[in-house]
């Protein structure tokens, strides 16, 4: 099996994970909540983020697991989260038994900033929910008191957003960056009703960076190696210059280099590696 990228889950996972449903009274604040099978999971995990910050639930409060940031390792608790401009990131997930499930709540940024009261935004861009925030993670870690996980974590993500309400200025940009991730038209569609309402570009690239932890160029640079990295992950296209030619990079040693910057390996060395898990 791969070792396949965590947080960017259109790109992980795809096989053994699933997408649950999310209560409407949350649609505002939570793009999605996805369950994985914990045993399932590679040795070790790179991350990245796609723009979304993402909340990681093992589904014990007696677990815990390390990453790796930058070589440096980091502990986590049974509730973590990733967000920022990730490089050089892996996640080591614990041991478990089999049917045990990995939880991880998907947010859109500007929901996150009006369900926590602070950035998500902070290097190294990994932390454990109780050293960010120890109240909420009192407050998350009653789900392991419930017979039912998920429907306990649903429940509590429900009273902060009852509590919360998201600025529209903010939501915008959660619009810019969903249309960014979807594609050039539409992207080009939004910033274009952006330059029309008046808005000055470098207000609009400093909004950005301050509410999705990267500027618009960051963004799209990380876009573009994330759709490289699913092209090789699932063998869509033939060869690196194909790959590099599909997903719009000038030439394959230009996708080299985005796999060292983001993952400190090269794309052969990075799926060798791979196999061997």
């Amino acid at each position: 099996m791969p070792i396949q990228c965590l947080t960017s889950i259109r790109f992980s996972f795809d096989q053994d994970g699933r997408r649950l449903a999310v209560d409407p009274r949350m649609a505002h604040f939570v793009e999605g909540i996805y369950q994985f099978e914990l045993p399932n999971l590679p040795e070790e995990i790179a991350l990245f983020n796609d723009g979304l910050p993402a909340l990681i639930v093992l589904p014990r409060n007696d677990l815990g697991s390390m990453c790796r940031v930058q070589h440096q390792p980091i502990s986590l608790g049974p509730i973590w989260f990733t967000a920022g401009a990730i490089n050089h990131s892996y996640w080591l997930p614990p041991c478990v038994a089999d049917g045990e499930k990995l939880t991880i709540v998907r947010f859109f940024p500007s929901a996150w900033q009006a369900l926590f009261g602070k950035t998500a935004f902070m290097q190294p861009y990994v932390h454990s929910l109780a050293t960010y925030h120890a109240e909420l993670a009192l407050f998350f870690n009653e789900i392991y008191l419930a017979p039912c996980l998920v429907a306990a974590l649903e429940s509590q993500l429900l009273k902060l957003c009852k509590l919360s309400s998201v600025d529209h200025t903010a939501s915008a940009f959660d619009e810019l960056a969903i249309a960014m991730q979807a594609g050039n038209a539409r992207s080009k569609a939004v910033q274009e009703r952006s330059l029309r309402s008046h808005l000055h570009p470098k207000w609009v690239q400093r909004q950005f960076k301050q509410r999705l932890g990267m500027s618009p160029y960051q963004f799209e640079q990380l876009q573009r190696f994330l759709a490289a990295y699913q092209c090789l992950q699932e063998n869509t296209v033939s060869s690196l210059h194909a790959v590099a030619d599909v997903c719009g990079y000038y030439d394959a040693n230009h996708l080299v280099k985005d796999f060292n910057k983001y993952l400190g390996i090269s794309p052969r060395q990075y799926f060798k590696k791979s196999v061997r898990h």
